[in-house]
């Protein structure tokens, strides 16, 4: 899927959004704002429905996060609930998860730029280089 013309630092901003209710497709139907930028909809009369959208936009992010090296794979599956068992957990409740899995507490995950941060940004950039065929 090759999407004109991503701005990455969008992309980076709704992928921190999205962390507070997860990528999973009925969570993306609701905040449509991720959806538009991995999967924009197309102005024809064939143009998908935002159900299909969603569902496409969630499998590339599933997608790209089982792509990434360990453990930031296994740490944002947890953190945008695609991992089983995380889909009603709160936020706070996945980072705590999520900062086990490096031995740190949750407030250093979440504040210290080179974990939650920079784990994103890690998605973010493989995402963009997947939407515009720089992988």
């Amino acid at each position: 899927m090759i999407t004109p013309t991503v701005d990455f630092e969008a992309l980076r901003s709704e992928l921190r959004a999205t962390l507070r209710h997860g990528a999973r497709a009925r969570s993306l139907l609701d905040r449509m704002a991720l959806v538009d930028l991995l999967n924009p909809a197309k102005p024809s009369e064939e143009a998908p429905p935002d159900a299909q959208r969603a569902l496409e936009a969630a499998r590339l992010v599933a997608d790209t996060v089982d792509a990434l090296d360990p453990p930031i794979d296994r740490i944002m599956s947890i953190m945008l609930c695609l991992a089983p068992g995380t889909a009603g957990m709160t936020l706070s409740a996945r980072r705590r998860r999520a900062a086990d899995l490096v031995d740190i507490q949750p407030v250093t995950f979440r504040t210290e730029e080179r974990y939650e941060q920079a784990f994103v940004t890690e998605l973010a950039l493989a995402l963009y280089g997947r939407l515009t065929g720089c992988t």
